[in-house]
C-alpha cells in the first residue's frame, strides 16, 4: 500500500500508487468496460430512435405545411377567377379559362340562370350562379375544389 503523505483520503492517488486494490485483476477492469460499452450502445440507440422520430415529424410537418399553403394558393385562385368574371359588364364574357403552371391548376368559371320565385310568385330574373372551378392538370378532370357567388344583373 501506497503512503498518503499524511493526507487523510489520498491513499493510492499519486501516480505509481496502487488505488486500494481495485485495479487487482485484469478480469474486474473488463467487466466494467462491458458494462460501459452496453451503456453506450443503449444510449446510441435511444438518441437514433430520437433522431428518426424527430426527422419523421419534420418532414409530416413540412408536408402538411406544404398542402396547406398549396390550397390556400388554389382559393385565392378561385376567389380572384370569381372576382375577374363578375367585373365582366356582360354575361357573355364570365365564363373565363385560365391556368397557373406553377401551382399545376386550371382555373373555370361558368355562368348558370337561377329559377328563383320571389315572395308574390313572379319569378326573379336576371339572378345567376357563377360557378368557379379549380382542376389539378396532373390528376385528372375532376374539380377538386368550387366556389360560387350569386349575381343580380337585371
Amino acid at each position: 500500500m501506497g503512503t498518503s503523505h499524511g493526507i487523510p483520503g489520498l491513499q493510492g492517488l499519486l501516480p505509481g500508487r496502487r488505488t486500494c486494490g481495485h485495479d487487482r485483476g485484469r478480469a474486474d477492469g473488463n467487466a466494467n468496460n462491458g458494462y460501459v460499452l452496453l451503456e453506450i450502445i443503449i444510449a446510441l440507440t435511444i438518441f437514433a430512435i430520437t433522431v428518426t422520430g424527430l426527422a419523421t415529424l419534420l418532414h409530416s410537418t413540412l408536408d402538411s405545411a406544404n398542402l396547406l399553403r398549396r390550397q390556400a394558393a388554389v382559393r385565392r385562385g378561385l376567389e380572384s377567377t370569381l372576382n375577374e368574371a363578375n367585373a365582366k359588364p356582360k354575361r357573355e364574357e364570365m365564363t373565363l379559362s385560365w391556368r397557373d403552371e406553377g401551382l399545376g391548376i386550371e382555373f373555370t368559371s361558368a355562368l348558370e340562370e337561377v329559377k328563383w320565385i320571389n315572395r308574390t310568385g313572379q319569378p326573379v330574373k336576371g339572378l345567376y350562379l357563377l360557378t368557379a372551378e379549380a382542376r389539378d392538370m396532373k390528376a385528372g378532370n375532376e374539380p377538386r375544389d368550387k366556389a360560387e357567388l350569386y349575381v343580380y344583373r337585371p
